[in-house]
C-alpha cells in the first residue's frame, strides 16, 4: 500500500521485478532487476516468493529528489528501470552489488552509490518540509492556501514544489497519511467505523470506505482483519 514515498528495489535473486496490477493479479508488469518505484496513490500486488533476496531503499517523503534528475510526480504510480534513470550506472548496479560478498558490504556499497549520485542537497526545501510536518497530523484540517500564506508562496507554487520533490500533490499525500492514521490507531478491538471516520478527519463512514478501497483495494473491515501493524503490506 502507498506510504507517501518512493523506493529503490534491487532483486538479487533474479534479474527481474514483477508487479501485479488490475484486479489484484490479472495483469503482470515486468521490469529489470533494479527499479525505482515512484510514490503511489493506490495499492499494487507483489509475490513475496519471487523476491527471496532483495536490497533497496525506502526513501523518506521527498527523499528521492536529490538522486534522480526528474520531477517526482512524473514517476507517480510507476516502476522505472534504474538504467532509464541513471544510464549505464543503473544498468550495472545490480551486478556490482552482487559482486560484493557480504550483506553489510552490499548495503555500504549501495549507500556510497547513492551519495555519489546525489546532485542536489539531501535536505528538501524548507517550504516542502514545513508542509510535510503540517500534514503529519491528518485529523487537523489545513488547506494548501493557508500553508502557502505561512511560507510566502502561492498555493499553486507550493503545490508544484511539493509534487516535484515528494511525487504526490499535498492533497494526495494528506489522504494517504489520513488512511494510515486510521489503521495504525485501531489495535485489535472491534471497530465502530461511524465513530472512527469523523475522528480521523473523514466526512462520514462512506467517505472512509471509499478512500480505503481506492488506496488499499479492501473495505475497512477487510483491511482491519489483515492489518499487521507494518503499515505498508498486508497478505492476500
Amino acid at each position: 500500500m502507498p506510504d507517501g514515498s518512493g523506493s529503490l528495489i534491487i532483486n538479487l535473486a533474479e534479474d527481474e521485478v514483477r508487479n501485479y496490477v488490475g484486479d489484484r493479479d490479472d495483469v503482470v508488469e515486468r521490469f529489470p532487476g533494479a527499479v525505482y518505484v515512484g510514490a503511489h496513490s493506490k495499492y499494487s500486488v507483489i509475490d513475496s516468493q519471487e523476491q527471496t533476496a532483495v536490497i533497496g531503499v525506502n526513501f523518506r517523503p521527498a527523499g528521492m529528489w536529490p538522486f534522480f534528475g526528474i520531477a517526482g510526480d512524473e514517476l507517480q504510480n510507476s516502476h522505472v528501470g534504474l538504467g532509464d534513470l541513471w544510464g549505464s550506472a543503473g544498468h550495472t548496479l545490480r551486478e556490482r552489488i552482487l559482486a560484493v560478498p557480504s550483506p553489510h558490504g552490499r548495503l555500504a556499497y549501495l549507500e556510497r552509490e547513492l551519495r555519489a549520485r546525489a546532485n542536489r542537497p539531501i535536505e528538501c526545501r524548507p517550504e516542502v518540509e514545513f508542509v510535510l510536518q503540517q500534514l503529519a497530523t491528518p485529523a487537523d484540517a489545513v488547506t494548501i492556501e493557508r500553508l502557502g500564506e505561512r511560507v510566502g508562496l502561492s498555493a499553486r507554487r507550493l503545490s508544484r514544489l511539493f509534487a516535484i520533490e515528494v511525487g504526490l500533490t499535498p492533497k494526495l499525500y494528506a489522504r494517504i497519511k489520513r488512511f494510515h492514521h486510521v489503521f495504525n490507531s485501531l489495535g485489535a478491538r472491534d471497530v465502530d467505523w461511524s465513530e472512527v471516520a469523523p475522528r480521523c478527519g473523514y466526512f462520514d463512514q462512506s467517505h472512509l470506505i471509499r478512500d480505503c478501497k481506492l488506496i488499499s483495494g479492501f473495505t475497512p473491515t477487510e483491511l482491519h482483519s489483515r492489518w499487521s501493524g507494518s503499515g505498508h503490506h498486508v497478505p492476500l
